[in-house]
């Protein structure tokens, strides 16, 4: 496994290579990304992980700095599963230049959920990818389906500059009492994790009936009575249409932003 910390470095060290699978991170690996890696690995391809926290997809500067850095773990799970480079950039690499202007049309589905909530993220989101994307001439883009509007956006954006690159949509891991993993699961302590298991379960079980009722309020009521404090949207969508939908299909996902204590959550099923 080699360690590049440069943009020039890891542009040479990939050039004329073929059959490049990528997996762009944040670092604070878990099984979710091994599930990545491993699904890189299975294809046969010469395997990268990024590891940079984007500050541009962070609407509260306190976020960004309190999200959980774990640089040596993450090297050891790198290694443990044979990743051929881990690319580890500086803030200059990716942004070099002295004032940062974001310009990418992003796709109407930003406005709901995430984009609504946290506007300006998927701006962000956008503009990291097509920088590292710059750096790392790959073939295939891991992306897990925990963030899956995300997921959707970067295929539009890939779709508008017809890009050639494959996403791999990977299926989201869950930790054993059902909720998805997340680095910001360790920011939970056991109540909250607790809770968070509850509510997931509570919505899986009833999610045909979340998705044709007409007011959420009865589940809304019933995720604050599991411990959330704050709920941001439960919606379901066709990701056909990308339209809210109150039709089970098996193009149908409902998507959840709550918060538990200080600890902001997202997932879909």
């Amino acid at each position: 496994m080699k360690i590049i910390k440069t943009a020039n470095k890891i542009t040479s060290e990939l050039l004329n290579k073929k059959k490049i699978g990528f997996i762009p991170t944040m670092g604070c690996l878990h099984d979710g990304h091994v599930s990545l890696i491993r699904k890189s690995k299975k294809k046969k391809l010469l395997t990268i992980v990024s590891i940079f926290v984007n500050p541009f997809q962070f609407n509260n500067k306190k976020d960004f700095k309190k999200y959980p850095k774990t640089i040596l773990a993450d090297l050891k799970i790198c290694k443990k599963n044979k990743v051929n480079y881990v690319y580890l950039p500086q803030k200059k690499d990716i942004y070099p230049e002295k004032k940062i202007i974001i310009r990418n049309k992003i796709h109407f589905f930003k406005n709901y959920m995430e984009g609504k909530f946290r506007p300006g993220h998927f701006e962000g989101v956008v503009e990291v990818i097509k920088r590292l994307l710059t750096h790392i001439k790959t073939n295939y883009l891991f992306l897990g389906k925990k963030d899956y509007q995300q997921l959707i956006i970067i295929k539009k954006y890939l779709d508008s500059i017809n890009s050639k690159i494959k996403i791999v949509p990977c299926d989201t891991i869950r930790s054993k009492n059902g909720i998805a993993l997340s680095s910001r699961n360790k920011l939970l302590d056991h109540k909250s994790l607790n809770s968070a298991g509850k509510i997931f379960r509570f919505l899986k079980k009833n999610k045909k009936q979340i998705i044709k009722s007409k007011n959420n309020l009865f589940y809304l009521k019933k995720i604050k009575e599991f411990g959330a404090n704050k709920i941001d949207y439960l919606s379901a969508f066709n990701l056909k249409q990308l339209k809210r939908t109150d039709k089970p299909s098996v193009n149908t996902r409902v998507f959840l932003a709550y918060h538990l204590n200080k600890v902001r959550l997202i997932d879909n099923f």
